[in-house]
């Protein structure tokens, strides 16, 4: 038994016609009765009914069609995964992110793939959504990790998942739990740039909520969240992050997480590709690997 006759076989079976299964192997008629015939010897019985019309499988027939298609479909996947693991991927992916994919993403998923494809080396820019945006339509980045949901025809937007946005202090302030808008007037305030995603989001709904933006002090804008948490852990003033980052910092960092009564923030981690950009084969492998861990984290 060959794949040959097993192809032949499946062909009859489909047309119910020898002629017509030879068309489609592009083989002759003569040539297809031969592989069925060689197939009945040897498994010693009919596997078709055979009229002046068309011919039908027999009940062994029918069930000998799962396992040669099974067979067939084993050599195809077995022909493909083989010749996949021959490619070797390599080349570089250029990746634009905003802080909290950044740290809370981009680690884990570089490391799984650098297992997978040690040749791909990656340009990662850590930027404001905004920016992200341009990156992405722009064609300077393969993809753009944001804050935000993105409705553009330019855009392909994957959801990651989603993250809640917290305000931190120094541990020994006495801001816990849920606190009012007026607990905070005291407190100088480090914010993000006016470009950041968070930002934006944070001040619109505060507005909604009725809350006057001009009481808080802002005496420093920076997307170095490394500045930020120094600055909270110095006392010089609050602000807010990613609830995943602060976890992170939270284990080294004397600082700890509180939210002021009626604002709750829940940010929408995306993925962002370019309509227009036809992806590298790295680049396509990386995004599958990302949409796989967006479950992990």
């Amino acid at each position: 038994m060959d794949f040959r006759q097993l192809e032949a076989f499946v062909n009859v079976a489909r047309y119910k016609n020898f002629s017509r299964a030879g068309k489609a192997l592009f083989l002759s008629q003569p040539t297809i009765s031969l592989h069925i015939s060689n197939l009945e010897k040897e498994l010693n019985t009919p596997l078709f009914d055979r009229t002046s019309k068309e011919v039908n499988l027999t009940p062994a027939g029918s069930e000998f069609l799962n396992y040669a298609l099974d067979m067939i479909n084993m050599k195809n996947r077995a022909i493909h995964n083989i010749i996949n693991s021959q490619k070797k991927i390599s080349g570089s992916i250029t990746i634009s992110a905003s802080t909290t994919p950044s740290l809370v993403l981009l680690p884990r998923a570089i490391e799984k793939y650098q297992r997978i494809h040690p040749e791909v080396k990656f340009i990662v820019e850590e930027k404001s959504s905004n920016v992200i945006l341009e990156d992405v339509c722009s064609l300077s980045s393969d993809l753009g990790l944001v804050g935000m949901h993105v409705e553009n025809e330019r855009f392909i937007s994957r959801h990651l998942f989603d993250d809640e946005v917290v305000f931190i202090c120094a541990k020994d302030a006495p801001l816990d739990g849920i606190v009012d808008i007026s607990d905070i007037m005291g407190y100088k305030f480090i914010s993000r740039s006016d470009q950041s995603a968070t930002r934006i989001e944070l001040e619109r709904m505060m507005v909604e909520c009725g809350y006057d933006l001009e009481l808080l002090d802002n005496i420093v804008e920076s997307d170095n969240m490394n500045l930020i948490i120094s600055l909270v852990t110095g006392g010089v003033g609050i602000s807010y992050m990613s609830q995943r980052i602060f976890n992170c910092y939270a284990k080294t960092m004397p600082i700890k997480a509180f939210h002021i009564k009626g604002i709750a923030l829940t940010r929408n981690i995306h993925m962002l590709t370019n309509r227009r950009r036809t992806l590298s084969p790295a680049a396509e492998d990386f995004i599958k690997l990302l949409l796989t861990l967006k479950d992990e984290i």
